[in-house]
């Protein structure tokens, strides 16, 4: 991060003309850049939209979570519940300060807090793109070791499950300094008059940012899905008396098929022209001023897309068996319970019945 006072000139204009990532820069970062794709007011009131469902979303997914003994005892819904704490964090961090932007025409909140609004998307799709990485390699493993005769026990399953979210919060934490250490020594924006921050991310160091982030994970999640719906389409259906026993169980049921594969989908596909627009830029593609006043608008749209998955996926999740067995129970208990005074007065009520000793005799 870097403060530092600049010339009043520097703030007027919106890009520099002769913009390249070779030399140095300063840009100004107003909503002047935003204007081909819609109005402030319109902004933020989309912002504001997705900061409510986004939020409520996965606000009521988190709180079935906990508070199903059914769904909480479950590796599979642990990790459902990472997913929706990761995406909970564009509702209540995200939208809002984008919604503040838009209102305001310019950043109010420093550089420090700039800078991870600005790369929100690699550590956000990191996390979710894993999660369902680990969702699919646990729909896998279990019936390749079936087959193969191993056995696991069921304390082994829980370290190994345990020490797999510590190499996945290790591996962004390395990310994420790697993000912070790779910042652009030739460009600054702007955000305010006298008020310079690094924003963005060396070219070198952008590109691997987004293989590891995003296509070497999403890649990998596709693949793991074809081999998923191979296997299950091939095996032999279980019988619906099993299939009833099930259901009527403590345990909690896998996610259907379909449910898994549209999940995937969402989560593989939805940022995919977010991080073509970011690898495109950081290889210099677009270095005009004309062509970086049309492309950034238009990467602010492909964000928007990308964080749509946060408000889509807890919808797809909801229609789960049990997420929907949950969500009627939940339901059942915010109806209305009898007051003390009306239990009271039924508890209070005479039985002609029990007016003796021996009156049930």
């Amino acid at each position: 991060m870097l403060l530092s006072r600049v010339h009043p000139e520097e703030w007027t204009g919106t890009l520099q003309e002769d913009f390249s990532l070779s030399t140095h820069h300063v840009i100004n970062f107003s909503t002047a850049l935003y204007h081909p794709w819609g109005s402030q007011t319109g902004s933020a009131a989309a912002a504001i939209l997705y900061t409510a469902w986004i939020s409520a979303a996965n606000i009521f997914l988190i709180f079935l979570l906990i508070t199903n003994v059914k769904l909480l005892n479950s590796r599979q819904n642990i990790v459902i519940l990472h997913y929706a704490v990761s995406d909970l964090t564009v509702g209540v961090f995200y939208c809002p300060l984008t919604a503040d932007f838009f209102l305001r025409g310019s950043w109010a909140h420093g550089c420090g807090s700039f800078f991870v609004w600005f790369t929100f998307v690699f550590p956000l799709t990191f996390l979710t793109t894993h999660s369902v990485f680990l969702l699919l390699m646990m729909r896998i493993l279990p019936p390749c070791f079936r087959r193969y005769g191993l056995v696991v026990k069921n304390m082994a399953r829980n370290c190994v499950f345990s020490a797999s979210f510590i190499v996945l919060w290790a591996y962004l934490v390395a990310i994420v300094s790697a993000l912070s250490a790779g910042r652009h020594e030739n460009v600054h924006i702007a955000i305010a008059p006298g008020v310079v921050c690094k924003a963005l991310v060396a070219t070198h160091g952008a590109i691997i940012i987004n293989v590891l982030v995003y296509f070497l994970p999403a890649s990998m999640c596709l693949l793991l899905l074809l081999l998923v719906a191979i296997r299950e389409k091939t095996l032999i259906s279980t019988p619906s008396v099993q299939l009833t026993l099930e259901a009527n169980t403590e345990q909690c049921t896998p996610i259907p098929l379909h449910l898994l594969s549209l999940l995937t989908i969402l989560t593989s596909l939805l940022p995919l022209p977010a991080f073509l627009i970011t690898t495109a830029m950081a290889r210099g593609v677009c270095s005009s001023v004309e062509c970086l006043a049309w492309l950034l608008p238009l990467g602010t749209v492909a964000e928007w897309v990308l964080f749509a998955k946060s408000g889509l996926v807890p919808l797809v999740i909801f229609m789960a068996p049990d997420f929907r067995a949950a969500i009627v129970g939940a339901l059942h208990h915010f109806r209305r319970v009898p007051t003390s005074d009306t239990r009271d007065l039924v508890t209070n009520i005479e039985d002609p019945e029990e007016d003796g000793p021996f009156s049930s005799i």
